[in-house]
């Protein structure tokens, strides 16, 4: 999951991601929970998507601290 790594890691990764991928680690962050239709997600861009996942993974290391310091 991207958000065992850095946010310069996880905005790499997240540009790196296909639609299918995005939509996966969109969909295993758990907090906030995140409830997004296909019907919803479907005609989104990926840079829409990605911008999406980006927003949930700065959320979400909110909600659990990790112990990275560069965070």
């Amino acid at each position: 999951m991207l958000l065992n790594h850095t946010m310069d890691q996880i905005v790499t990764a997240i540009h790196e991601l296909d639609r299918q991928r995005c939509i996966q680690e969109l969909r295993a962050i758990r907090r906030p929970r995140l409830d997004f239709t296909d019907e919803f997600l479907e005609p989104l861009s990926l840079d829409q998507l990605r911008h999406i996942l980006l927003a949930a993974c700065i959320q979400a290391r909110r909600h659990e601290p990790m112990n990275d310091s560069a965070a």
